[in-house]
């Protein structure tokens, strides 16, 4: 019984340890941003078999494959959409650059994990960094 818990524990720190490869090389090579990735090819530039890949999203992460490339699409795009430099581009930029497909495809997921469009969250953002500064003047 005590090994078998002792086994468990190494199975999940090793577990542990590949997820968090798993989110460090997804982020830093930004494989998010590669066209049509799939879950082979994440495998392939991580070094983790497609069934461990699958079993630290389900177990690990509760998201799907889509689920944890999307958040990192999403999580670049409101940098871009909140850059102050970024309100240099277009919506449908950001949305390319971000590595979505399509604006309608960016504008749906955009929208599941913010709550807002781009559009109302880069007016969010200004309206709210508008408002801090001008508290801090007077």
């Amino acid at each position: 019984m005590i090994r078998k818990k002792i086994e468990t524990a190494l199975i999940d720190d090793a577990l542990d340890q590949r997820c968090q490869e798993l989110k460090n090389i997804t982020n830093t090579k930004e494989l998010f941003l590669k066209p049509n990735l799939s879950l082979n090819d994440l495998s392939n530039e991580v070094g983790i078999s497609v069934d461990e890949v699958k079993k630290i999203l389900s177990e690990k992460l509760q998201v799907t494959f889509f689920e944890f490339i999307s958040k990192y699409k999403v999580n670049l795009a409101k940098q871009l959409l909140i850059n102050t430099m970024g309100n240099q581009f277009s919506i449908s930029s950001i949305a390319y650059k971000s590595g979505f497909n399509t604006d309608d495809s960016f504008a749906t997921i955009f929208k599941q994990y913010t709550n807002f469009s781009p559009e109302e969250y880069r007016i969010k953002h200004f309206k709210i960094k508008s408002d801090s500064s001008a508290k801090g003047e007077g």
